[in-house]
């Protein structure tokens, strides 16, 4: 029995934000609600939602021009923009991609809907020079000015509204529950830096841009270049505000920063970047777990964790698709070929062209994304009376051997990380491989990777059976995938967002199955008999494990193992009897509350500033 401070649990649920939209519109997709086109009218800033109704449907209202503010129904939204919400989410055909990059080889790709990459994302997030100049955060306006060439990136602004969104789970302010910031962290993975600003990197004789360079633009430009400018931006807004310029006026006010842990400034830990491919948020988790957990005289080891990931790989003007080529990626070319040989009168749309684990898997689909996620101990989340959504019980990373000739990270011994991971959830969780139920599978849509995919969790499976002498065949596990449901590959926060559907398995909600899945790739034959592959979600298991598994280019491995928390999963451990009898007790109130919480805030305007307003750290206002 490992004691409540060597437990680590995830606190309400992921953030996040796709092509196929945010957090609750994905959530609506999976589950197929009706609340589907609402929320995506939302995101795209259509209308303005109820955030306290029940249903995103009930009390919708138009946002702007002549009808602003008047009341609109489900029909007519369906009947004015149904389609046009529709076509402008998820894996689709993107306009003007060879315009800008004529030597791409395709323009399906999953770049975020509507307006978001332009002026919605900000919107949303509450990030515009405005929002901030009429906020608490008023002495940070100059990191937000609306020019393209100094606003956040668009990875950065991925990483503010991921990161900040989870915050909504918490039930009180960040600042209360954790007095000294110094035992907060921001733990970040990304496998790209800021490719935004590649296009603002000009050679030395090209011409200015037309509108001009605007005036300090090195310090600024250099910055959103680099992969950390997001984690530290999320890291900054929510430490004490104090421009350089007050403090250089005033020099009092450093003082103020003090904390009452003696010798220690009352500012958060430094921001963590991880990168490591397209497995870099699973090893982020990997790499800042010991660290929550570990003991050593003088270590002031991070009481709570925000965990997120972001990245923005088709920025600048879709470069990266010509870097792949048209061997791992989906084109229309091979769509049409892949239609045109079905003798059965069924075809693919864009929407579903990344087909893992299917006859028609033959490319992946980049895409942007970004999530959050709060992570901390059993002890704290209990001391705290926080939701515990689920039980970290494993994680880990591995290299592999092969794949070097194209450094592609589809070799062999990855499965040591997941080998890992269900080592750490049988000696120390007492959880065997007949615990878990669902697999968060990686699958970028190519064969190849169906292939290493499955074989990949398999060896894992069957390796961690043999150490722990399991006898009997092993559980067939049900397989999803966020990327089918619309999201594209997300390259380095793919790992996170499939821990977010995971999580949601875990917790007995609907998880993805593998919805774009009709002829089973006959290469998999032998492999996928160990699996439960369909198209259809599943309905989750609120007293069930999941796995989340991702492979990286360059060989790069993570996994993770989640369990449902539940009375008798938290009565494993040795905890405070009082305080989890009392936890126990008010349980059911606390998760109720937290799901409204998040409702309401990732329903309302300006998510981000909101939830920096109320969880920084003040300093002297």
């Amino acid at each position: 029995m490992i004691r409540s401070n060597q437990v680590l649990v995830t606190i309400g649920t992921a953030c996040t934000m796709s092509a196929v939209g945010s957090t609750e519109t994905y959530q609506a997709l999976v589950a197929g609600t009706e609340e589907f086109l609402p929320l995506a009218a939302f995101d795209a800033g259509l209308v303005d939602l109820d955030p306290t109704a029940e249903s995103a449907a009930d009390a919708m209202r138009w946002a702007s021009g002549a009808q602003a503010g008047e009341s609109v129904t489900s029909q007519e939204l369906t009947e004015l923009h149904g389609d046009a919400l529709r076509a402008n989410s998820g894996i689709r055909h993107v306009p003007g991609v060879r315009e800008l990059a004529p030597r791409v080889v395709t323009d399906i790709a999953a770049p975020l809907p509507h307006d978001l990459e332009t002026v919605g994302l900000r919107r949303l997030a509450g990030l515009r020079y405005d929002d901030i100049r009429g906020s608490g955060l008023k002495d940070m306006h100059g990191l937000f000015q609306d020019d393209p060439l100094l606003s956040p990136s668009l990875q950065s602004q991925l990483f503010a509204y991921g990161a900040l969104g989870a915050l909504a789970g918490l039930p009180r302010s960040l600042s209360e529950l954790v007095p000294n910031p110094f035992g907060f962290r921001v733990v970040s993975a990304t496998a790209f830096g800021g490719m935004d600003a590649l296009g603002q990197w000009l050679r030395p004789d090209a011409p200015l841009p037309e509108s001009g360079i605007p005036k300090d633009t090195f310090a600024v430009r250099l910055a959103t270049s680099l992969g950390s400018h997001g984690p530290a931006l999320v890291s900054t807004m929510l430490a004490p505000s104090y421009s350089i310029s007050r403090v250089l006026k005033n020099p009092a006010l450093r003082e103020s920063l003090r904390s009452d842990d003696v010798g220690f400034m009352r500012v958060p830990q430094t921001p963590m970047t991880a990168v490591g491919a397209c497995a870099s948020s699973l090893i982020a988790l990997a790499d800042i777990a010991p660290q929550l957990l570990f003991d050593y005289p003088g270590f002031q080891k991070p009481q709570l964790v925000l965990l997120t990931a972001a990245d923005a790989p088709l920025q600048p003007r879709f470069g990266i698709l010509e870097a792949f080529g048209g061997g791992a990626l989906m084109t229309g070319e091979k769509l049409a070929a892949k239609n045109a040989a079905h003798t059965d009168g069924v075809t693919r749309s864009v929407h579903d062209s990344l087909a893992p684990f299917d006859i028609d898997a033959d490319g992946t689909v980049v895409g942007h994304g970004g999530s959050g996620l709060l992570i901390t101990t059993l002890e704290f989340a209990l001391k705290n009376q926080l939701d515990i959504t689920s039980i970290i019980v494993g994680w880990g990373q591995s290299a592999e051997a092969g794949g070097k000739a194209h450094f592609a990270g589809v070799g062999f011994g990855g499965e040591n990380a997941l080998v890992q991971a269900l080592d750490m959830a049988f000696l120390g969780h007492g959880y065997g491989v007949s615990d878990f139920h669902y697999l968060a599978a990686h699958a970028t849509g190519t064969r190849t990777n169906s292939k290493t995919d499955l074989g990949t969790a398999w060896a894992g499976l069957h390796g961690a059976a043999q150490r722990q002498r399991f006898e009997g065949p092993l559980p067939r596990l049900f397989v999803g995938t966020p990327k089918a449901v619309g999201d594209g590959h997300t390259m380095g926060e793919t790992g996170l967002k499939a821990m977010a559907q995971a999580l949601q398995f875990v917790l007995g909600r609907t998880a993805p199955g593998v919805p774009t899945l009709r002829r089973l790739d006959p290469d998999l034959a032998d492999v996928a008999g160990h699996f439960h592959l369909q198209a259809e979600p599943s309905p989750g298991h609120a007293n069930g494990g999941a796995l989340c598994v991702t492979q990286g280019f360059g060989g790069y491995n993570g996994a993770v193992a989640l369990r449902s928390a539940t009375p008798e999963a938290l009565a494993r451990y040795a905890c405070d009897a009082g305080e989890l009898a009392s936890y126990l007790e008010a349980w059911p109130t606390i998760r109720a509350e937290r799901e409204k919480r998040e409702r309401v805030a990732r329903r309302s305007p300006k998510l981000a500033l909101a939830m920096t307003e109320r969880h920084r750290w003040v300093g002297l206002e």
